[in-house]
């Protein structure tokens, strides 16, 4: 699911528009964002992430493409 405010994102170093690359994990199929709550036996929740690149730079900002789904259901 591609999120379009994403595009024309400003790098926050530099200024420069960044533009999106894959990170590479070759243990893992994709990196993702797990949220656990200690102390409560529930399912952790997590979403995959979009890696953005500044060609400028290089500096590199991770989001979770679906953050709606870090909320755990008392949230």
């Amino acid at each position: 699911m591609e999120n379009t405010n994403n595009e024309n994102l400003k790098c926050l170093r530099c200024g420069e528009e960044m533009v999106t690359a894959e990170l590479l994990m070759y243990l893992a199929s994709q990196p993702v964002v797990q949220r656990t709550r200690k102390g409560v036996l529930s399912a952790p929740v997590q979403s995959a992430t979009q890696c953005y690149v500044c060609r400028n730079c290089g500096y590199i900002e991770l989001r979770a493409k679906e953050p709606h789904k870090l909320k755990f259901r008392t949230e």
